[in-house]
């Protein structure tokens, strides 16, 4: 099974045939199960199954222009569970998930510098391990007419907090933006942790959410499937605290088209080091985020057509964190063609900038070693980083609801922050299998 995700480019090609024949309305590649399906979810249970796959290979550009093609995976399995309907709780749900990574990023092998800290990456499936996990495992129950949630067990953070639509395949234009600015505290999907959260709903448009989260670096090790599936708590740092405050506007500015809003902050407790002098501990790291997204027009008077827009941005503090903060800008437009209503065009643009402390550092060890200038082969080089700019165009073929198919072009400036590094040009391809 240790190669299972290799298997995602394989069924590309071997369910061509079926993917052809498939109609434009068959929820699932695989089939009800002669009704089966549809009959469970009636009765509380939905059974989920999916395979992701992102393909990427350089154009031009980079640290190293040899060409070459790099593929990630990610298989999903799940079930999600009414227990208002299998147990008569009211207003009661449970999730369960199983994911496995896989495969390698064109990022890592062509893109960046290696000797830099990542950015970036062109393929936002790869990462955290290739290793089976338990990503979630968690019962949420609704109080006083579900305005009051409350939702506790495994989780990935950015469920219920700093999460943002994800219709790219570049890593910073798609999902929540601080797990890829503060991963050791703050961990993104397929990443579970131990966590309990409360919403409440304290007026029609508005929302306030807090949780407590465990900083445990057992989360994120990438040694074994053993790993993924490790619920003890034995070496828990401290906790991340959480607070956002969410406006969903029933009349928007947008001529009553939907929106949402949305601005947070964390604090965690655990001790984190500095970002110059390692050796220096801080006893707490901080950021805050604003998140939002808004259907700017209609198609034709079909409201789930039309033109939306994202923008999502981060600012870290200075003292902890090599990313101080991240940008996003996106627009995708669904249903442009009349006779493709479920496509959709996507334009994004998203940037890392890096703490000026960071890069002093960086200047200031090249200096004390006689370096002057980039030097591509010098081992104790340290390249200067600064900002990181990710530009994606790309379009959604949705085949069916069971088939998504996503060709995309990428330009990536300042590979890793580094200025020294050609700006990149890359050809992706993201595929969704839903069984």
């Amino acid at each position: 099974m240790q190669h299972v995700l290799k298997l995602g480019a394989v069924l590309v090609t071997l369910l061509s045939n079926q993917i052809l024949l498939a109609q434009d309305d068959r929820q699932w590649l695989f089939g009800d199960w002669g009704g089966q399906r549809q009959q469970l979810e009636k009765q509380g249970y939905r059974f989920t199954a999916s395979i992701m796959s992102q393909a990427a290979t350089n154009l031009d550009g980079g640290y190293n222009t040899n060409r070459t093609f790099e593929n990630a995976a990610q298989l999903s399995l799940g079930a999600n569970l009414d227990l208002t309907k299998i147990m008569g709780w009211k207003d009661t749900t449970a999730t369960v998930l199983i994911t496995k990574r896989d495969g390698n990023a064109l990022t890592l092998e062509r893109i960046k510098d290696p000797r830099s800290i990542t950015l970036g990456n062109t393929q936002e499936v790869y990462g955290r391990g290739k290793i089976w996990r338990l990503t979630q495992a968690w019962v949420k129950k609704g109080f006083n007419d579900n305005t009051v949630q409350l939702k506790i067990g495994r989780m990935g953070m950015s469920e219920d907090f700093n999460s943002s639509q994800c219709e790219f395949q570049n890593l910073l234009l798609c999902g929540g933006q601080l797990g890829k600015s503060i991963g050791s505290i703050w961990y993104n999907f397929p990443v579970g942790l131990w966590g309990v959260n409360i919403k409440y709903q304290f007026a029609p448009d508005w929302n306030i959410g807090l949780g407590i989260y465990e900083v445990n670096p057992d989360n994120v090790k990438m040694i074994s499937n053993r790993d993924g599936f490790n619920l003890d708590m034995n070496h828990v740092k401290g906790a991340t605290l959480p607070i956002e405050l969410v406006w969903k506007p029933k009349l928007s500015l947008f001529n009553g088209l939907p929106g949402e809003y949305k601005i947070g902050a964390l604090y965690s407790t655990a001790d984190a080091n500095d970002v110059v002098n390692t050796a220096k501990l801080h006893n707490n790291k901080h950021s805050f985020w604003l998140n939002t997204q808004q259907q700017l027009t209609s198609h034709q008077g079909d409201e789930k057509r039309g033109l939306f827009a994202s923008l999502n941005m981060v600012v870290n503090d200075k003292a902890t964190t090599a990313v101080q903060s991240t940008q996003q800008l996106a627009f995708w437009y669904k249903g442009f063609f009349d006779y493709r209503p479920n496509d959709s065009i996507g334009f994004g643009l998203a940037n890392y900038v890096v703490n000026k402390r960071l890069r002093d550092h960086q200047i200031a060890l090249n200096n004390s070693r006689n370096y002057t200038e980039y030097d591509m082969f010098a081992v104790d080089y340290v390249p200067i980083q600064s900002d990181e700019l990710n530009v994606e165009l790309n379009y959604t073929y949705q085949w069916s609801p069971a088939v998504m198919i996503r060709p995309n072009v990428q330009y990536i400036y300042q590979p890793g922050g580094v200025k020294d590094i050609q700006n990149a040009w890359v050809a992706g391809l993201s595929m969704r299998l839903n069984f």
